[in-house]
Formats: C-alpha cells, sequence, structure tokens
C-alpha cells in the first residue's frame, strides 16, 4: 500500500483541484508556500520577513505553518536546530496545482 498511484487528471481536473485548494488553504497558508525560496536560514526569518512585509501577526503565521507542516507540505527544523524551510514534494505539487500549470 505504501507504493505511489499514478495520477491521471483529465481536462479541466487540475482547475478543479486548484478550485479546491484555493477553498482549503487560507490566504495566509498559500502566502507562506508561495514564499518559500531556500533564501532563509530559518521558518523564522521567513515568517518574521512575511510578518513585515505583508502586515501580518507573526503568531498567526507560526499557527499557519504549523498547518502546513502537519498537512506535510513544507519541513524545518526545531527552535533548537533550525534549519531552512523547505517544500515538500507534496507542497511543491500544491504549488503547481495553484499556479494553474498542467500535468504532462
Amino acid at each position: 500500500m505504501g507504493d505511489a498511484l499514478p495520477i491521471s487528471i483529465a481536462e479541466g481536473g487540475v482547475e478543479v483541484l486548484r478550485k479546491l485548494l484555493l477553498r482549503a488553504l487560507n490566504e495566509n497558508q498559500r502566502l507562506i508556500l508561495q514564499s518559500i525560496n531556500g533564501k532563509h536560514r530559518s521558518l523564522n526569518a521567513l515568517l518574521e520577513e512575511l510578518s513585515r512585509k505583508e502586515r501580518k501577526p507573526l503568531s498567526t503565521l507560526k499557527l499557519n505553518a504549523r498547518i502546513l507542516k502537519e498537512l506535510g507540505l513544507i519541513d524545518y527544523g526545531t527552535k533548537e536546530n533550525p534549519r531552512p524551510v523547505t517544500l515538500t514534494e507534496e507542497g511543491k505539487l500544491i504549488l503547481r496545482i495553484l499556479g494553474g500549470d498542467g500535468f504532462e
């Protein structure tokens, strides 16, 4: 059961998935996903920058980042052992769908 299943999406299916994701993920979660670019040394560095730039409470962004990690869309270290925040393969797929990209 651990084997990956092939995904086949009919024409228009990506748009349906995109609409579902736009409803399922809130604005803050989408903002975090779209801002991960490998340039931040830790999650806190990314969220502090977003908080300043977007004028959003840091605590709200931290909660949404934790949700994204629980969903398996992002990964990051701990407070004691920080490491750059990264998108998981699933997170990359979600961003691709949100961007409206099709599948070959």
